[in-house]
């Protein structure tokens, strides 16, 4: 038997009929940050995901500063898909992957998430506060909800 989520702000005010048929599968975003830290992500992304109707997706901002075009040079794209593409073959499960690119990564990633999104995001294990703890903070504050996955 497979599990399945119901957003209980979306369903607040509706009757059990109308509950049931608003039922989603579980959509978890991993958003990419670098190889080692994206595949650990992945793999909480996944075992988060057993048991349930989920779909996995991956995430990726590459940011062009402003004299750039944002058309990116092809050279650009091909090295980063063939990265992003090794990483979706590691994982157990089936994965989407959606490149992007942008002139600010917080800004972009703001506009793409879907409102109350899962978000798995690994980072590494200090005491300071990192640039991806950061960025988790940010987007809690703006509504998704947010793991981390601190590595050592």
């Amino acid at each position: 038997m497979q599990g399945r989520v119901v957003f209980l702000r979306d369903s607040a005010h509706l009757p059990p009929a109308q509950i049931e048929r608003m039922e989603r599968p579980l959509e978890l975003v991993v958003l990419y940050t670098n190889p080692a830290l994206t595949a650990r992500a992945l793999t909480a992304a996944a075992s988060l995901a057993q048991g349930f109707d989920a779909a996995v997706t991956l995430v990726a901002v590459h940011v062009l500063p402003f004299p750039a075009p944002l058309e990116c040079q092809e050279g650009i794209r091909k090295v980063l898909e063939a990265e992003l593409a090794a990483l979706a073959r590691t994982s157990p499960v089936a994965i989407r992957v959606k490149l992007f690119f942008a002139r600010a990564r917080e800004a972009a990633y703001a506009g793409l998430l879907q409102r109350q999104s899962l978000v798995v995001i690994g980072t590494k294990d200090r005491w300071w506060r990192t640039r991806e703890e950061r960025l988790a903070r940010r987007l809690t504050s703006s509504g998704h909800s947010v793991a981390i996955v601190k590595v050592r």
